[in-house]
């Protein structure tokens, strides 16, 4: 069996203050309790200069951010809102 894999570029960006991420993205399915497709989302991995991983989802349909509480459990809000705004940017 053949298998495509697909290797995910690695791009950065900077924040207004300076701070350095990296990220990458890949597609995501949420599923239901019956296994029904709920979401396609692409999921950014991201992660700072100090090592900090960050897990952000946004919509395929519509463009819009999705929350999963448990991705970002401890990791102050400005900073989320600041990454979606920066890749929304680009």
């Amino acid at each position: 069996m053949d298998m495509d894999i697909k290797t995910e570029e690695s791009k950065q960006i900077f924040l207004a203050d300076n701070s350095q991420f990296f990220y990458t993205i890949k597609q995501v399915e949420i599923i239901n309790i019956l296994g029904t497709t709920v979401a396609v989302l692409d999921e950014y991995s991201i992660t700072d200069s100090a090592g900090v991983n960050y897990k952000l989802y946004k919509t395929k349909k519509d463009g819009s951010w999705y929350d999963l509480t448990e991705a970002n459990t401890g990791v102050a809000k400005s900073i989320l809102l600041a990454l979606k705004l920066k890749i929304d940017s680009q």
